[in-house]
């Protein structure tokens, strides 16, 4: 019998941060520590909520008597552009995650992550972090020399995993398809899964409570104009646009509540959502020449039918749709850790990473 491996997992999203303690595969404990959304909004900044999150993190950990770890796992990483694939937490990656230029929840997990990692003198991973790819060059052009594309993913932990499942079906590996997934969340993304590898990614359709991809010279006016400050004018983009922009809400059953009902207004933006998902989808189709054997869809939102069947509707001819509700990030996180612990795959260096060109922090 191998060696049993304990890891104390922390996955942070938007309003909740989502906890579990494993022994190998088997879950042993989890728990979703909700953030209401009157607490998020008392923080000026995402950092702000550190101690906050950290604090909930401790007293779970108390509460169920942690006390012996062989590693800790975090979603996260999102501090510059990398390779998928498994990386350990430095100091370096947690500095770099406090000046993202993407400023995301998920890169509290890493600095919690290394807090604990120092607290219990055990070792800590990332997996796929959410600017992890492994894009062609063709994907890094972005029309202007002096801003190379380095977006990343976006979702390539829940994706890969995804991939698998719907390869397991298909009798193969993932590795052995070619697969457009599309996360659907409280932000949605659309990537070109080739033969294993994130080749290319489209972040343009506007989700629950994203904006997505926006008219530029009308929103380098809107900056200029006095009218936001820098932190407004990301807020708009990455948790006040999108649905919630144009309904006041970003929960999906509401929506599909006010369509149910006849909301004439709910019925519009969320076909507009599923337009803009659909045109991500055939441009990715493109970036494969059309040599795509499955559209897979999953994230939270996938569990809409509504949405799922007016996608289906609209790109069911490039290739058959899968769906895959739901996220199992916390165990593509634990499943990732695990092949490095075992020596069946080699965890990657964040502080030297060979191509340092990707660094975006100034």
């Amino acid at each position: 019998m191998g060696k049993i491996y304990k890891l104390f997992v922390i996955n942070p999203g938007s309003t909740s941060t989502r906890v579990a303690c494993y022994e190998n595969e088997k879950e042993i404990h989890s728990k979703k520590i909700q953030h209401p959304t009157e607490v998020i909004a008392s923080f000026r900044e995402i950092n702000d909520q550190f101690d906050m999150r950290k604090t909930l993190v401790d007293e779970y950990m108390k509460e169920i008597g942690i006390t012996d770890l062989d590693v800790i796992v975090s979603r996260g990483g999102g501090g510059r552009p990398i390779q998928c694939g498994g990386y350990g937490i430095t100091n370096l990656m947690v500095e770099e995650c406090k000046r993202a230029p993407w400023p995301h929840a998920s890169n509290l997990g890493v600095m919690i992550a290394y807090a604990l990692m120092e607290e219990y003198h055990i070792p800590g991973y990332i997996y796929d972090a959410p600017l992890a790819d492994d894009f062609i060059e063709y994907a890094k052009v972005s029309g202007l020399p002096e801003l190379p594309i380095q977006r990343g993913a976006g979702h390539p932990l829940n994706e890969k995993a995804a991939g698998h499942t719907v390869a397991g079906k298909l009798g193969g590996r993932y590795e052995d398809y070619n697969f457009i997934i599309c996360h659907l969340g409280g932000g949605i993304t659309v990537n070109a899964h080739e033969k294993g590898k994130i080749i290319d990614s489209h972040i343009n359709a506007f989700s629950p409570e994203r904006a997505g991809a926006l008219p530029m010279i009308g929103f380098t006016k809107k900056c200029y104009s006095g009218e936001w400050t820098f932190s407004e004018c990301t807020k708009r983009q990455m948790g006040g646009g999108g649905l919630v922009a144009y309904l006041g809400t970003s929960d999906m059953l509401e929506v599909e509540r006010r369509i149910e009902s006849g909301d004439q207004e709910a019925e519009f933006y969320f076909g507009a959502m599923i337009y803009q998902i659909a045109k991500d989808i055939g441009g990715m189709a493109t970036v494969m020449n059309g040599q795509v054997d499955r559209i897979i869809l999953t994230g939270e939102i996938a569990r809409s039918k509504l949405l799922t069947d007016g996608l289906s509707e609209r790109v069911r001819f490039i290739a058959p749709v899968e769906i895959v509700p739901g996220a199992v990030e916390m165990e593509a996180l634990v499943a990732g850790t695990l092949r490095i612990l075992r020596g069946e795959e080699e965890a990657k260096d964040y502080d030297n990473e060979e191509d340092r060109s990707r660094i975006i922090i100034k």
